[in-house]
């Protein structure tokens, strides 16, 4: 429970940081790009974008157990939200729908993700009563 609130934490900081966080991670991006260097700003931001929301996907489905529509619309729901409130109140912030792609795509990879490791385990729970 309390990772879960650090990353709440986290998520809340980077996505409300007032400015453009990349602006001081010269070095994180130096790293990712040697390690691919065909890489683009944009698909590296993308990436970023998506590992950021895949615990957010993670928690959804760990702690909300609702029907995979729900998981999708809360998915989609909360990036719209974090860009329409970067639009509206920080000037510093570029809203973007990539943004908003990338966030719920890793929400529903983090999500998927869960899933399916629930479903291995339920299986070998009830295969082992057998």
């Amino acid at each position: 429970m309390m990772l879960t609130g650090l990353y709440a934490v986290a998520l809340a900081v980077i996505l409300l940081w007032p400015d453009h966080l990349d602006r001081d991670a010269g070095f994180a991006y130096g790293l990712i790009y040697a390690a691919f260097p065909g890489a683009s700003p944009l698909h590296v931001d993308f990436a970023l974008n998506v590992v950021l929301f895949v615990p957010f996907g993670v928690l959804l489905a760990l702690f909300v157990r609702c029907r995979p529509w729900a998981v999708l619309g809360v998915s989609l729901g909360v990036p719209v939200l974090v860009e329409t409130a970067q639009a509206l109140f920080l000037p510093g912030r570029t809203a973007s729908a990539a943004d908003v792609v990338a966030n719920a795509t890793g929400a529903l990879v983090g999500a998927i993700i869960t899933a399916s490791v629930r479903r291995r385990v339920t299986r070998r729970h009830t295969r082992g009563r057998d």
